[in-house]
């Protein structure tokens, strides 16, 4: 199994997704409108970087053009005839001859027979007052509500933010949590493959959050092994993208999608102009040590790996949204959403605020807590001072989308985070 290359693509579910998506709760405006802005933006000309321009044989500098029309063709296709002609028709012949053609395996029976499957969102109620909602396993969703759930059981007040000892005593919580979490994510797997039932019951039962808090020590950290299995792999990332979506109606979507790694597997389809995934990548690549993450997760037909994307939708009491969010950044998607999703509900600063504030991170081994500039230097002493290392984030964060309803001025407010290029689009 490699991690880039022909060999680590998988099966691409997520067009498949859309339609079935659209079919079970859309049908407003005719699949083609759907992408008619898409071909606006892949035949106009953009700019774009790391890639070479067939006409010099050099990399693209900044401000140079290109254009992407196979891909524009590619969309046209799928827009006219619909996904079958991905998964069972013309475009699906030239996308296994392609893949093939460059020392892949997937083939035709692979892409007809691909399916997906529809389950209830895991739900956790915060403090009677709110209700969180995040994706099933194979998605990292049980681990993001598994820390919501250990965290909401602290008497923290949104005046804490003001204190740096409670704001140090909130940060060592959060990371002992996450600690705790990231142990936890080693049990996870494909729920069609493996008996999960259990787990999830723990991940969101208050009795369980409340046996964690009782091994969190307020003034100390411990060793990797005091939380339970170490982290042999941590899952990279950084060809992941999500959109936070609140309609007219009250309604909202959040999608998470992903090739993975930055440029996939590195391969585009010479006709199709697609940049193919190397989710292959997510699972175990030992597979002759016999550990949970090794069993849990490894690869077979038909079994999807494990993954950091971790959606998640918060209604109130009165089921209104009051936050849609989701974020991309490998390992870091959880920890991210987990301390946005916090700021902005427990401590009550905006969407922007909470996006924007700086952000830690620890996912257990190396058991070091690694942080953006400028976080705050006194709380970073109050963990070193129960024992915590410390370091400065040296590569990518991650980035969040969000929306939030304010219910005092009964308007949704939207923020794209500011280390990444974008902003929100409303109406």
């Amino acid at each position: 199994m490699n991690s880039i290359g022909p060999l680590s693509i998988g099966i691409p579910g997520e067009l498949l997704a859309y339609d079935k998506a659209y079919k079970e709760f859309g049908g407003g405006v005719s699949w083609s409108t759907l992408f008619l802005q898409q071909f606006v933006y892949v035949k106009k000309d953009f700019q774009e970087i790391f890639v070479k321009n067939h006409l010099t044989n050099e990399l693209y500098k900044e401000g140079d053009i290109m254009k992407r029309i196979k891909l524009a063709q590619t969309l046209r296709q799928i827009a006219k005839e619909g996904v079958q002609t991905f998964y069972n028709g013309d475009l699906a012949k030239k996308i296994i001859n392609e893949i093939q053609k460059r020392g892949g395996i997937l083939t035709l029976e692979d892409l007809r027979e691909y399916d997906i499957d529809f389950h209830e969102a895991i739900s956790i109620d915060l403090n009677n007052s709110f209700k969180a909602f995040t994706s099933l396993a194979p998605s990292s969703g049980p681990i993001l509500a598994f820390i919501l759930n250990i965290i909401s059981g602290y008497n923290f007040h949104s005046n804490d933010l003001n204190n740096i000892e409670k704001t140090g005593l909130f940060y060592h919580r959060l990371i002992e949590t996450f600690k705790f979490a990231f142990a936890k994510k080693l049990q996870l797997g494909d729920p069609i493959s493996i008996n999960l039932t259990q787990l999830m019951i723990n991940l969101t039962s208050k009795e369980y959050a409340q046996s964690i808090r009782q091994k969190i020590n307020d003034e100390k950290t411990f060793s990797e092994e005091y939380y339970g299995d170490n982290m042999k792999k941590v899952l990279s990332g950084g060809g992941t993208a999500h959109i936070s979506i609140v309609d007219q109606y009250g309604d909202a979507v959040g999608i998470t999608s992903t090739i993975n790694s930055y440029f996939g597997s590195t391969i585009v389809g010479e006709e199709t102009g697609i940049i193919y995934n190397n989710q292959l990548d997510d699972f175990s690549r030992d597979q002759s040590i016999n550990s949970n993450e090794s069993i849990r997760n490894s690869i077979s037909p038909g079994k999807r790996p494990i993954s950091s994307k971790a959606p998640l939708i918060i209604i109130d009491n009165k089921e209104n949204i009051r936050q849609v969010l989701g974020a991309a950044g490998g390992s870091k998607i959880v920890t991210s959403i987990a301390q946005v999703c916090l700021l902005n509900l427990l401590f009550e600063k905006n969407i922007k605020e909470s996006i924007d504030y700086p952000r830690i991170h620890h996912h257990l081994h190396p058991n070091e807590i690694i942080f953006e500039q400028p976080f705050n230097r006194n709380i970073l002493n109050e963990l070193k001072r129960r024992g915590h290392n410390v370091t400065c984030m040296s590569y990518g964060s991650t980035v969040v989308q969000g929306i939030e309803w304010r219910p005092g001025d009964h308007q949704y407010w939207a923020n794209s985070d500011i280390r990444k290029g974008g902003s929100p689009y409303g109406y």
